[in-house]
């Protein structure tokens, strides 16, 4: 009786002295499933306890005689499997219930999709506005020089950057889910944007140009925000990126060198060997006043860049520091304004001496806030408008732009988050950037983006809320109110200076350096394909464009994609005795033991119709490569988490196949859907006087067990030939002489492990074999 219930506790089956009906509710229905096996009848009539219930997915079959009323049993379903009673009804809610359940849902998603309704009401004035007003000051004066130099790179007039960080913080404030996002203009945006305008020579076109693109990313962020479609930035690697940053790093470089070299005369290059052909042209036009003053603001950039990093050291240190220090960390985090008015200041002081500037500057800039215009009906949006030139190129480019800005944007306000322990909306987060840029695109705006600097920076400063957003608008709308008229004498130098320094730290050929490494074969753990797509997305981007560049990345990793799911990984395992007689690769681990007759195949990844053919040839080609006649494959599914339609009706074409040869099979590791679709359709009979077509008395079943059930099923089906074999060693010995001809045991394991009743698994199978 011991045994027997040992069994059936391998079995899966639940079995009590008490003989009380369970049952599961779900959806207001009791279900009782059907009865289980004759074989679990028998282990329960051997073990001669009650049965009480057996637990499925679907829910919990009792027996038609316990658990049930007189009149049930008397007008039950006529198979006695019981049937689907409903349950007593729900009390009905109140009129007053019912609308504050409303309500109350109405308030949710109004939060949800407005988040300052949520915060702002709960705001702790005393406790955290001088931190956000402080914090949002600082990153305002910060933003302010950034984005002249993100205007710059984008080929647009240097007062857009501005506009970025006036009305784009300010709505996103209103709707963003992060409290450190610091959101104006970006490096990686701009050379999107910069991308797209190469094929436009006029300056005022590009900047009018640079809103409609605003406009039409910040329209493609919000659609794909209310369609919860966050998970397609995914399909951008981390590769993909690199290589991409890297090749458009090398454009902005390369359309620099005009600023620095003082190249005010220089033709406009499309791509990068015409602007190389232009700068080598115009070379003689230097200016070495310039040229001098860009490379000593790159001098001074890298000290503060080493001062900072001197400076967190030493704070890092146990204290008591010298109050120095922490007022040299703050100047180091303002580089970029040290070196504005440094700059600045030089130019003005040379221009006065020699009756006008000496090096280029950036000259007039229009004072004032940004004025209402809508971003389609600027002059140059009208014309492309109507004619269509590079409309198709600028709305693919645009959706482009908003994926790579919202990828940005959400990583560097992702590590915030994890950082200070509060969570952010994906989808929430790609709405709230698209109705940034769309709002800023009516202001003059081009596409906003986050910065991970700024949103370092702003956790340091001690920013607690997005009010830090709101602040900005104050400290950026009262520069471009009164103090545009300073930066006339900015030189152009000192903003290629700031660019190229900047830019400098993007260029990422360590990864390529890494995988080419790591570029070896897959199964032994090689990143061929990284290393593939990272010199792809870098060399079109150079060549091509940034649009090319992303498009041919992003086409060949997922045509990968494409190609993995078609073609999964199928492998042969052996028994790897050294490490506790675990299961691996023994194309990998070539000590690996297999069994003679027995073929231990695991497919790696999901089956359906993509693979179903692709499997059953692989599986055919391991079964008759095989070293001896395989009589019982063991399928390992764990890997497997899919089986659809066209999956099903190839294993039951395949398994119908084998039993006419005489080879059956027995899945292991099977899990949740998997498991239950192949309880359903292969574990009964497909007809009368026919077998099942799983050699295997349950599902839930180990690959250890799954195993010495095969081996015990190979001797049973030798000691039909007739062969004596002592009890004691029957699995072992049987399983030897059927296997003579092959040659016994192939090497690397040990014939001691592979006795029969040594494991808990060739146990149940005795057991289970005694009970019934």
């Amino acid at each position: 009786r011991l045994v027997a219930c040992e069994a059936a506790a391998l079995l899966g089956i639940a079995i009590s002295p008490s003989a009380r009906p369970l049952r599961r509710e779900r959806r207001g229905l009791t279900m009782q499933a059907k009865p289980p096996s004759d074989l679990t009848s028998a282990v329960r009539r051997a073990a001669d306890v009650p049965e009480e219930r057996r637990v499925t997915r679907l829910g919990d079959w009792v027996a038609p005689s316990q658990g049930r009323s007189p009149a049930a049993r008397a007008g039950g379903a006529g198979d006695g499997g019981g049937d689907y009673n409903r349950m007593e009804d729900a009390p009905e809610l109140s009129n007053f219930e019912k609308v504050a359940s409303a309500a109350s849902y109405v308030k949710h998603c109004a939060i949800a999709r407005v988040p300052v309704l949520g915060w702002l009401p709960r705001y702790k004035w005393k406790e955290d506005f001088f931190y956000d007003f402080v914090g949002g000051a600082t990153i305002a004066l910060i933003c302010l020089v950034q984005t002249l130099a993100h205007a710059a790179i984008a080929t647009t007039d240097v007062i857009q950057g501005p506009y970025c960080a006036f009305v784009p913080p300010f709505v996103y404030a209103m709707l963003g889910t992060s409290p450190h996002a610091s959101i104006s203009s970006g490096a990686i945006a701009a050379i999107l944007i910069a991308d797209q305008l190469q094929y436009f020579h006029d300056l005022e076109e590009r900047t009018q140009l640079a809103s409609l693109l605003a406009l039409i990313s910040g329209i493609w962020l919000v659609v794909l925000g209310l369609c919860k479609a966050a998970y397609l930035v995914r399909f951008l690697s981390q590769s993909l990126i690199s290589g991409f940053v890297t090749g458009g790093s090398v454009l902005i470089l390369e359309g620099q060198l005009k600023n620095l070299l003082g190249l005010m005369k220089m033709e406009h290059g499309v791509g990068f060997i015409d602007t190389g052909r232009c700068l080598i042209q115009a070379l003689p036009q230097t200016n070495f006043v310039g040229f001098a003053l860009g490379i000593m603001m790159m001098g001074v950039l890298q000290l503060m860049m080493w001062l900072k990093k001197y400076t967190v050291a030493r704070l890092k240190q146990k204290g008591p520091h010298p109050k120095w220090v922490k007022a040299a960390k703050i100047v180091s985090e303002m580089k970029e304004l040290v070196l504005v008015a440094l700059s600045t200041t030089f130019a003005y002081v040379t221009a006065q001496m020699y009756g006008g500037p000496i090096l280029p500057v950036v000259g007039d800039i229009t004072p004032g806030l940004p004025p209402f215009k809508p971003a389609y009906d600027l002059p140059a949006s009208r014309n492309m408008l109507e004619t269509h030139y590079r409309l198709q190129e600028f709305i693919f480019g645009g959706f482009l732009v908003a994926l790579t800005s919202f990828l940005t944007t959400y990583a560097t306000s992702k590590k915030q988050a994890l950082h200070h322990g509060y969570q952010i909306d994906a989808s929430q987060e790609m709405f709230a950037l698209g109705m940034a840029g769309a709002c800023g695109s009516f202001f003059g705006s081009f596409t906003p983006s986050g910065s991970l600097s700024r949103t370092s920076l702003a956790s340091e400063v001690g920013v607690k809320t997005q009010m830090s957003g709101l602040m900005k608008i104050v400290v950026v709308g009262t520069s471009l109110s009164f103090f545009t008229p300073v930066l006339y004498y900015l030189p152009k130098a000192a903003l290629a200076a700031i660019i190229l320094r900047s830019t400098w730290t993007l260029v990422d050929f360590k990864m390529a350096r890494e995988l080419w490494r790591a570029c070896k074969p897959y199964h032994v753990g090689g990143l061929t394909r990284d290393f593939v797509v990272w010199w792809i997305a870098f060399f079109l981007t150079i060549f091509l464009g940034v649009l090319y560049g992303i498009g041919s990345a992003v086409l060949f990793s997922v045509l990968m994609i494409v190609k993995d799911a078609a073609s999964p990984r199928v492998v042969v395992l052996g028994q790897i005795e050294s490490l506790g007689n675990i299961w691996r690769d023994a194309d990998v681990w070539t000590e690996g033991r297999t069994f003679p007759g027995i073929l231990v195949v695991e497919f790696r990844g999901p089956l359906s119709f993509a693979c179903a053919d692709y499997f059953m040839e692989e599986l055919e080609k391991r079964r008759m490569n095989a070293a001896s006649t395989v009589d019982i494959v063991v399928l390992a599914f764990g890997s497997v988490h899919d089986l659809d339609k066209s999956a099903i009706e190839m294993l039951r074409e395949l398994l119908t196949e084998w039993r006419k040869r005489g080879v059956s099979c027995i899945v292991a590791d099977a899990k949740s859907r998997v498991r239950l679709l192949l309880e359903q359709y292969f574990a009964s009979a497909p007809g009368k006087g026919k077998a099942a077509l799983l050699d295997q008395p349950a599902f839930m079943i180990s690959l250890d067990d799954a195993v010495n059930l095969a081996k015990r099923n190979v001797a049973r089906r030798t000691r039909n030939t007739g062969l004596a074999v002592p009890p004691e060693d029957a699995g072992e010995s049987l399983i030897r002489n059927s296997t003579q001809g092959c040659g016994g045991w192939r090497q690397g394991g040990s014939a001691a492990t592979g006795q029969l009743g040594e494991k808990p698994g060739e146990d149940f199978a005795r057991a289970t074999s005694a009970a019934v």
